[in-house]
């Protein structure tokens, strides 16, 4: 089979697993797509510009968001995917039909003729600096109940000082941390760019993840080498991550669509808005396009180690004090 072919070389090109799902993703929606117009086997001819066409009117206007998704009610499950999930699609099916040209399964490119999608563009909500403090508040004001709200609230502290993504803070390893820079070392490995890069900390964020090492030790048995861990001592799951960040929200009042890539859009542009700059920002999120961050820096050096430490969102030296608890429940 065609598409089993492209999966085992994509395998060989040793991408994420997150990668690879999106392509088993495509190739089920498209099946799906595919069944809905016909009741034959969908083949590789069958990829025409009116197909990719019909494709992109089907997902925008029939089909549903999350179907059969065990963790969505019902009422979430509406008709029309998002733009964002449209051009996702879209990419993921260019790329396998750019490969089958390379294997000379395919003479003419169907995308040559496809006059495109445009999606539209939404402007991000993010979340006020009272919106975030207020979010901050309530988590802290659980921290003390036990392992877990402690770790949320470091963990919190972390996505909104360093601006990194959910998974590199997942990933983020005890050996990871520079204790003489004050800084987290994202490895290339764990990096969604595979570009390796140092991130700077507040003094105050600093001190909560020695706290969190403080409470790790803790652990009886054998854990994973990660410094968010589970109640198991395993890695933490990012829709579990997600579920509890959003009752945080939901008790800080927060009634804007909530979702853990908004603490870095957030962070992000209260940091220009203050007297962060583009560049040293492009370097701390990560990213090589500086047109990316034009929308709201490689390495970092001392310069941006001092901007982040005048610009970040915990730029004051101010730690509350925390009584451990050694409950973990």
């Amino acid at each position: 089979m065609v598409f089993e072919k492209f999966l085992e070389a994509k395998q060989k090109q040793n991408l994420r697993a997150s990668t690879l799902n999106e392509h088993v993703g495509l190739f089920k929606s498209i099946t799906k797509f595919h069944e809905s117009r016909s009741d034959r086997t969908l083949y590789l001819s069958d990829i025409t510009t009116q197909f990719i066409a019909d494709y992109v009117y089907w997902m925008k206007n029939e089909a549903v968001r999350y179907e059969g998704h065990k963790y969505f009610p019902e009422h979430a499950q509406t008709v029309g995917l998002s733009d964002a999930t449209i051009e996702g699609r879209l990419k993921y099916l260019k790329t396998f039909v750019n490969w089958c040209l390379k294997e000379e399964m395919l003479k003419d490119n169907p995308f040559n003729k496809f006059e495109g999608f445009r999606k539209d563009e939404v402007e991000i909500e993010i979340l006020t600096r009272e919106e975030l403090n207020n979010l901050l508040k309530v988590v802290k004001g659980h921290s003390n109940k036990s392992f877990k709200n402690f770790r949320d609230y470091v963990l919190l502290h972390l996505l909104v000082d360093s601006m990194l993504r959910i998974t590199e803070c997942l990933l983020i390893s005890p050996h990871d941390i520079d204790h003489t820079n004050r800084t987290i070392i994202i490895r290339s490995t764990n990096a969604k760019s595979r570009k390796a890069r140092i991130v700077p900390l507040s003094n105050k964020t600093y001190r909560l993840l020695l706290q969190l090492q403080e409470e790790n030790a803790l652990f009886e048995g054998e854990v994973d080498d990660l410094l968010f861990l589970s109640l198991s001592g395993r890695m933490l799951n990012n829709n579990n991550v997600l579920r509890d960040f959003k009752k945080y929200a939901l008790e800080a009042g927060i009634t804007k669509r909530f979702y853990i890539h908004l603490l870095r859009h957030s962070a992000a542009t209260h940091y220009l808005s203050s007297s962060g700059d583009v560049e040293s920002l492009r370097l701390i999120l990560g990213h090589s396009d500086l047109r990316i961050v034009l929308n709201y820096v490689h390495m970092a050096d001392n310069t941006v180690i001092e901007k982040h430490a005048n610009a970040g969102f915990f730029g004051s030296d101010n730690l509350i004090s925390r009584k451990r608890d050694n409950k973990r429940n």
